[in-house]
């Protein structure tokens, strides 16, 4: 029975596994505001309510300037106002190459009221900041898109300012978003979700951009954005609805809201675009919730608190390879006391394998008298069936917050180990930990006592060492190396075990 839970939590960590490789994958926000640039009655006549135009357009040449950091860079499209392409530069001070947010063929991350079709640009710098104003108008309307750019921030803060200079209140759409494939150049992850996002303060909501048919609307989401398994584009204001709405074969995202500006009045909404990279306590920092892009799952209450530790301990050993290493062996003892009750169970359930099988030869079909049998010899020989059961369940939620906090752990990206591992954020490129880590999976199956009887179990167990061998073969290194870790730290317990106990 302790082996059959051994088998069927094995099996679960594969059905995971498979899962994710082919079915899955600083400042807070202010709300809107009114600032009145003068004083006036409530209008007596009703608003207007201008409607977008939808309309193909025929295209313009495209004319763009580009604002860099060292953090970022930004390309403007200087009509429209809106980022034409956004690409991020450096992560902890090192270099990136092509980690770019591009649709190639519109702009990919729009701030806009839609009525107005053309402004003019303006660029001051200032110090830390480099601030881009935009100038439309359409009519009665006068709108400014302001963008304050940080040199050390990969956050930008800005503004919508529009104005109404006429003498009818106005109600005017504005909509932010991003176009669908702006993650096509990055690299993608079988393992992990990259695409259209939002959060709507309770749910971080995904479609996947290539089977979305028609459009999907929630309420009220904080941000919207775009991910891949380490960046994040997004751009954070209180809307008023969020849309997934589908374009040949990818999905653009939107998040839509509109303001009431009385005559000689203006509105000011505020909002934040984040172009950079997915870690947790940087985006936590923003106060934006930002940080409910990276998906850690069910257990993700015991998941960020080992990444926090993870990254403790990189501090002092500089090496996030020894750093996995060292938190395996911490898990491990923190979890010993259960571990080690398992291990003795099941080598109890071991020692009275063939006791079991003189039982069911005795017995034969009669399941009712053979399991009361059994329950008189576990009572004899003072065993818990479920002894092995409990302390092995009670480790899945540790063994899924694990796997998950390494295998979404920006940190690790580009980190080496030693020789020739010099990325743990990718596989090895010459297999030897993951063939190593199945070798140890094997020799641990070998030294673990068995009770289970039933030919095909048997074979099923004997094969899961080299199912989890192809498996791991493309699994990040980093996993690969917490897996190999805790193996060879089990296979030293259970030789203790097994020689105390002989």
């Amino acid at each position: 029975m302790n082996r059959n839970l051994i088998l069927a939590f094995g099996l679960s960590a594969l059905v995971l596994i498979a899962f994710q490789t082919f079915f899955a994958p600083k400042t807070q926000p202010a709300p809107q505001k009114s600032e009145n640039t003068a004083e006036t009655a409530k209008p007596q006549e009703p608003s207007v309510k201008l409607t977008v135009d939808n309309t193909p357009k025929v295209k313009e040449k495209v004319e763009t300037f580009a604002v860099q950091t060292p953090m970022a860079k930004f390309v403007f499209n200087q009509n429209t106002g809106n980022v034409r392409s956004a690409e991020v530069l450096s992560y902890e001070g090192k270099p990136l190459k092509d980690i770019v947010f591009d649709s190639k063929t519109d702009d990919s991350l729009f701030i806009t009221v839609p009525v107005v079709n053309s402004y003019k640009p303006q660029k001051t710098e200032d110090g830390e900041n480099i601030t881009v104003k935009f100038t439309g108008s359409q009519g009665d309307l006068v709108v400014e898109k302001t963008y304050v750019i940080s040199k050390k921030s990969y956050l930008v803060t800005g503004k919508i300012t529009v104005s109404n200079i006429g003498n009818k209140t106005l109600e005017v759409p504005v909509r932010m978003g991003l176009t669908g494939g702006i993650i096509s150049a990055l690299r993608e992850d079988k393992y992990t979700f990259g695409g259209p996002l939002m959060y709507d303060g309770k749910k971080t909501r995904t479609e996947k951009a290539e089977k979305l048919d028609e459009t999907v609307t929630y309420d009220k989401p904080m941000w919207v954005g775009y991910t891949s398994k380490y960046y994040l584009a997004a751009i954070a204001t209180p809307f008023a609805k969020g849309e997934f709405i589908p374009r040949d074969k990818t999905a653009d995202i939107y998040g839509d809201t509109s303001v009431q500006v009385n005559p000689a009045s203006r509105q000011v909404i505020d909002f934040n675009m984040f172009v950079g990279p997915k870690e947790y306590d940087l985006l936590k920092d923003y106060g934006l919730k930002l940080e409910k892009s990276i998906d850690f799952g069910i257990f993700a209450f015991i998941a960020i608190p080992m990444l926090l530790f993870l990254k403790i301990i990189y501090g002092f050993v500089q090496n996030y390879g020894i750093a996995i290493i060292l938190l395996t062996v911490v898990v491990k003892v923190l979890t010993l006391p259960l571990t080690h009750k398992s291990m003795v169970s099941m080598k109890k359930m071991g020692s009275l394998a063939p006791k079991m099988t003189e039982l069911k030869e005795k017995y034969g079909a009669d399941k009712e008298k053979l399991n009361q049998a059994m329950m008189e010899l576990y009572k004899k020989e003072g065993v818990n069936p479920l002894g092995g059961c409990l302390p092995m369940v009670l480790q899945i939620p540790i063994f899924f917050a694990l796997y998950k906090t390494l295998l979404l752990a920006i940190e690790l990206q580009g980190a080496p180990f030693f020789g020739w591992i010099v990325d743990l954020s990718v596989k090895d490129p010459y297999y030897i930990t993951p063939i190593i880590m199945g070798a140890t999976m094997f020799i641990q199956q070998k030294m673990t006592p068995s009770s289970v009887q039933d030919p095909i179990q048997q074979k099923v167990f004997m094969l899961m060492p080299f199912i989890f061998t192809f498996m791991f073969l493309t699994f990040p290194a980093g996993l690969v190396v917490y897996w190999l870790t805790n193996n060879v730290l089990s296979i030293a317990q259970q030789y203790y075990i097994n020689k105390k106990t002989a």
